[in-house]
């Protein structure tokens, strides 16, 4: 089980990070908001620890930017205040648990244990949509046994697609899935990247089907 802690006090999150590990979980550590949300690709994690009091961007905000992109992955606050107003902020912004400080660490791994239970998550090796293939392992697209060469932005988008595949996908999702958030760009910047794609899906029985004012679905057509 693969884990992101996204936590400031380094010390801290050193210490459970360790401790954590020597409870066969996997771990991966982050100081800050901004890294959480646009350098993590949460789809290689079971679970996200969010510490509220982050410099910068806040723990809230940091759910409320992960919940915005559809993610589904499990998310446990961490948080020094014990207020109770505070709490329900952290659970309706899109966690579903939290831990107040200080707190035992058998504490911890229970929860995240009750929240795999819950969330029962299953990872699959490939995501296929026809002559589609995503092998999760290998992070790579393949039509036919032959992998596809995509850019890092035309991957982010082709994959936001293939995981929600027949369902549409607004342009504000790719372009937040697909760009920074410091990054100056428009919506146009994902047409141009779709039409790229398109360009690369031609005879494969695979199409990117346009809706208008509402977003891109993928789609099998004919070769």
């Amino acid at each position: 089980m693969r884990l992101l802690m996204v936590e400031d006090n380094r010390a801290l999150s050193d210490w459970l990070a360790r401790l954590l590990r020597s409870e066969k979980f996997v771990v991966d550590c982050v100081a800050d908001g901004e890294t959480a949300v646009e350098g993590a690709d949460l789809d290689n994690y079971d679970l996200v620890i969010v510490d509220l009091g982050l410099p910068g961007m806040s723990g809230i905000e940091v759910i409320r930017r992960l919940r915005a992109r559809r993610s589904s992955v499990p998310i446990l606050v961490l948080t020094a205040e014990g207020a109770l107003a505070r709490r329900v902020e952290g659970l309706d912004a899109g966690a579903d648990d939290y831990l107040t400080k200080p707190f035992e660490v058998e504490e911890l791994t229970a929860r995240i244990r009750a929240l795999m239970r819950r969330s029962a998550k299953t990872l699959r090796e490939e995501l296929t949509f026809g002559a589609l293939v995503f092998d999760q392992n290998r992070l790579v697209f393949s039509v036919a046994g032959e992998d596809l060469q995509l850019s890092r932005r035309e991957h982010v988008i082709l994959e936001a697609l293939i995981r929600r595949a027949g369902a549409a996908v607004s342009k504000e999702v790719l372009l937040e899935s697909s760009y920074g958030h410091e990054e100056d760009v428009n919506l146009s910047a994902i047409e141009v990247i779709v039409h790229r794609l398109r360009r690369k899906l031609e005879h494969t029985g695979i199409a990117i089907a346009t809706l208008r004012g509402i977003g891109y679905v993928l789609r099998q057509d004919k070769p």
